[in-house]
């Protein structure tokens, strides 16, 4: 077997592992944030944010036409699309490594011939099984696809280098430059390869010294800029100024140009004008987006169908404008004043937080831990025992020494798609999610020195072996190949499976389908960003979830396209203001607090609300209100010239005074329970009713739930699909996401509560326990577990005989015994008390004393006097209710008990004398 065939079957192998892993982890159904949007937009050929990706929505409507004999669910037929992307991109990413391996190795004899493929193999299965890579393998989203167009350009300049002796090598190049115009379909990230590959050719075709290495950089930076901001800004700029006729002459000219060049044998005009035709035809997807847009789909952002518009969606103006200043950057940063300046703004967050650390994530592991107070996880070598992140910097070190012409090509890499990503980006503190999956190139080339450090650590231990004559030299390195790759990428995958296994997780689908089937007929259902948005419209638009609904987002809705489309789309959203009206909105002064009105509500609309509360709430009598009244608040500060600021409402708050107008519940509206309390306008909360995971927008001040709504809701309504499942991993947005639905079963539990209906109350307690119990999905407030904790034993979900120390905490304890005294439910409420007593009398100076006493006070250390009068004050307020839960109870022989033992541990206690007398002498009676 030749060395050619051996490096296949390991790429061959490559391949197959991750990609079944992939198949086995991958999301079954849609994902949050953005995917939800890609897989709607690609089923309807529809118009996402901007910059669109058209060549990912063109393969992924491909992919959605997969029979669905073969897989059921749309959104999984996508995601397919990204497990396949990813695991070519460990192919390709195998065979790199063995290129640059090859390139140094000085023998292919005995196993040294097999060292190439050995690297590669541990290399690409490392970065397989990274965090950030795996992630994005396993649903709908851009990164994997066009991770896969990154390893292919890199492997093809490395075949192109093997090749470029040969006659008609210059295809490759032009392949390449075809390859990249498509890649400019699905993310500009590619552009950032550029550098790279300009420097692999330049070491083929000219000679090496300062003056060229200087030329060559230039080039790379220019062929950079041709890529961006040149071709993905310049073409539809020129659009622009010349229109689509003019461009097509300009490409007509432009073919023109190469013909005469080529019959000229004018060899690096004609190269370089072909490319560039290359880059272009494939850069023509972006028609899909100009096309598309003239049809009118449902998503519609920016509404591209104009020239002057579809520029502004190409350049990405809806985010604003991009600079580098760094002091600039923290003081517009909210957590900025965390920072002295800029220069430590850059280190300690840019650098090391939001790229150090995922890098660390990748190759080192992700500390194990459910402080949810946290904002960001921190990193933890010791999860996969330092061994890729040794491997990866003995790679770097030994490729240099070894070649340090492919050590530099691929530092290029790994520095354009990591710090040059930081350096441009200047992100602001804080982001709303985590952005490891931005430098997954970078992640891509140190995978490349995992490889080559694994192969540097046999090619040693080969020769070492051999020059030794150890016997059985070939079996003790393959048995030492085998070691390293059980324990790095090994490690890797053991590690990493659990956490990145999506194979059960429903939670977008469920959340979103609970959203809008909570919605009565033709809602208008206003929501707050990506999450909350986008498996809206997948539902929506896909699987034809509730299309009577009108989702609105109040991100977009500072826009005025988005106005006008959710004036006059279907279903539409009343609206009073005139086309020209919307196109000039803009902020509105509001120096100070304003009562807004919504005047002469409907009465059939009164009545039928006023009805429904009185219902509901069992109320003898309603009073209509006939007009609704509320306060708003500037919303933001705008500073003028002379240093004062005044006060605003923003569009979306317009937006929403001039809906609320202009409907006068003509159309039920509700916000969903993630918008924030400054998106939900000040008083007009006041006005809307909970009914799970949404506001009703009422006509009723005050009306905080409809019980028989809500209860359908949660009972009857919603999916919990898994969240019940300790096998399913649950990341911690996810499972704070989740703690919505606690929420609503609290309100509700706690009605029933209070209106004394034992029978319903334990009905929606038990069925909170049963769908989502803690054990699965932990609580993320600690004061919420110890009520709900309480409830849950009022509610026979937890026997009163588990309400031990080996189970529940302290403040667990106590809250039982106060949450069951506030609802007068005293036999509970003596459980807690007795089970709380037990251990802080038996042992006060256990640790778990300390952590009670800590979260009590909110003080890390107690001094030994302050922590004895905090003790004994405990003891007795917690001796105190014990006597009470006994007089409720009307147990005497216990209460006299009770008050015995407390004089005999505390002989004179007035308290405890006084209530002694009293139980004796009702004994007596």
């Amino acid at each position: 077997m030749d060395n050619k065939m051996v490096n296949r079957i390991f790429a061959a192998f490559a391949f197959v592992a991750s990609f079944v892993v992939y198949l086995m982890t991958m999301a079954p159904t849609v994902s949050f944030w953005d995917c939800g949007e890609f897989v709607a937009c690609s089923y309807r050929l529809s118009i996402p944010h901007p910059p669109g990706a058209p060549l990912f929505l063109l393969l992924g409507r491909v992919f959605t036409l997969i029979p669905e004999f073969l897989i059921h669910n749309v959104a999984a037929r996508m995601n397919l699309l990204s497990a396949l992307s990813s695991a070519l991109t460990v192919l390709f990413l195998h065979l790199s490594i063995a290129h640059f391996i090859r390139e140094y190795l000085e023998s292919d004899e005995g196993f040294q011939r097999f060292i190439p493929s050995i690297g590669g193999l541990i290399g690409a299965m490392t970065f397989a099984f990274s965090h950030s890579f795996w992630f994005n393998a396993v649903e709908a989203e851009v990164y994997a696809l066009s991770m896969l167009f990154t390893s292919l350009f890199v492997w093809l300049v490395l075949l192109w280098s093997e090749k470029h002796k040969e006659a008609n090598n210059e295809r490759i190049l032009l392949l390449i430059a075809y390859l990249m115009g498509l890649a400019m379909g699905v993310h500009i990230l590619n552009a950032l390869v550029m550098p790279m590959l300009v420097m692999v050719v330049y070491y083929r075709r000219y000679e090496i010294n300062f003056v060229s290495f200087i030329v060559m950089g230039a080039v790379g930076g220019l062929f950079t800029g041709l890529l961006y901001p040149g071709v993905v800004k310049g073409i539809p700029g020129i659009a622009s100024l010349i229109g689509f006729g003019g461009l097509l002459m300009m490409i007509i000219l432009l073919a023109g140009f190469i013909m005469f060049s080529t019959k000229n044998k004018m060899h690096v005009a004609s190269l370089f004008l072909t490319a560039i035709m290359l880059i272009t035809i494939g850069y023509s997807s972006y028609l899909m987006i100009y096309i598309r847009s003239n049809l009118d789909p449902n998503i519609y952002e920016n509404n591209p169908e104009r020239i002057e518009k579809f520029i502004s969606y190409m350049n990405r103006e809806q985010y604003g404008d991009h600079h580098l200043d760094r002091e600039r950057r923290r003081q517009e940063s909210p957590n900025g004043n965390r920072y002295k300046d800029g220069s430590e703004f850059f280190w300690d967050y840019q650098i090391n937080e939001m790229y150090i650390r995922y890098f660390v994530w990748n190759f080192g592991g992700i500390e194990e831990t459910q402080d949810y107070s946290r904002e960001r996880k921190r990193a933890d070598p010791s999860q996969f025992w330092y061994i890729p992140l040794l491997l990866g910097y003995i790679g770097l070190f030994y490729h240099f020494y070894r070649d340090w012409k492919g050590g530099l090509a691929v530092f290029t890499l790994f520095f354009m798609t990591g710090l040059a990503i930081v350096l441009y980006l200047n992100q602001p503190d804080p982001q709303p999610r985590e952005r490891d999956y931005s430098y997954v190139g970078s992640f891509f080339a140190f995978a490349i020195w995992i490889g080559i450090g694994a192969a540097a650590i046999l090619e040693y231990a080969s020769k070492f072996f051999r020059d030794r004559q150890i016997p059985g030299e070939s079996a003790v390195a393959w048995l030492l190949a085998a070691l390293i790759l059980f324990a790095g990428p090994g490690r890797m995958f053991a590690k990493n499976y659990h956490s990145h296994n999506r194979s059960g997780n429903y939670v977008a689908w469920d959340y979103s389908y609970n959203m809008l089937v909570s919605n009565e007929k033709d809602g208008i259902l206003f929501t707050n960003g990506d999450n909350d948005t986008f498996p809206l419209w997948y539902l929506q638009e896909v699987e034809d979830v509730r299309t009577d609904v009108r989702v609105a987002n109040l991100s977009l809705l500072n826009t005025d396209w988005y106005i006008s489309q959710l004036k006059n789309k279907e279903p539409k959203v009343p609206i009073s203001l005139s086309n020209k009206q919307i196109e000039d909105i803009n902020l509105q002064p509001w120096p100070n607090e304003k009562t807004f009105e919504v005047p002469t509500i409907p009465a059939a609309i009164r009545k039928a609300e006023a009805k429904q509360y009185q219902i509901s709430l069992d109320k003898d009598s309603v009073e209509v209100p006939g007009k609704m009244s509320f306060k708003v608040r500037p919303k933001i500060q705008i500073p003028t010239r002379d240093g004062r600021q005044f006060g605003a409402l923003r569009v979306q708050d317009l937006m929403i005074l001039n809906i609320l107008s202009t409907n006068r519940f003509s159309k039920p509206i509700y916000f969903a329970v993630t918008t924030s309390e400054q998106n939900r306008l000040d008083g007009l909360k006041d006005y809307q009713r909970m009914d799970g995971l949404l506001f009703k927008v009422t006509t009723m001040p005050d009306w905080e739930i409809d019980p028989e709504t809500l209860y359908d809701n949660l009972v009857n309504k919603f999916r919990y699909t898994n969240l019940n499942n300790p096998d399913v991993y649950y990341n911690d947005n996810i499972v704070g996401l989740l703690q919505n639905y606690r929420s609503a079963f609290f309100r509700l539990g706690t009605h029933y509560l209070n209106v004394d209906n034992q029978e319903r109350f334990k009905e929606v307690i038990q069925k909170l326990y049963e769908v989502m119990p803690p054990s699965v999905i932990p609580y993320t407030n600690d004061q919420f577990e110890e009520v709900m904790t309480a409830l849950a034993v009022m509610a026979d979900v937890i026997a009163p005989e588990d309400l031990t120390i080996d189970t529940y905490t302290l403040r667990q304890l106590h809250a039982v015994g106060q949450v069951g005294a506030n609802y007068k439910n005293f036999a509970v409420a003596k459980v807690g008390y007795e089970a709380f007593l037990k251990e802080i009398e038996a042992n006060p100076d256990s640790p778990l004393v300390d952590d009670y006493l800590r979260a009590l006070f909110r003080r890390p250390v107690l001094s030994d006097s302050d922590r004895q009068r905090a003790i004994e004050t405990s003891i007795t307020q917690a001796r105190r209710e014990m006597v009470r839960c006994f007089r409720e109870l009307d147990d005497v022989d216990g209460g006299i008990r009770f008050l015995e033992e407390w004089l005999e541990a505390k002989p004179g206690d007035a308290f405890a004398q006084q209530r002694l007398e009293e139980f004796k002498k009702q004994k007596e009676e």
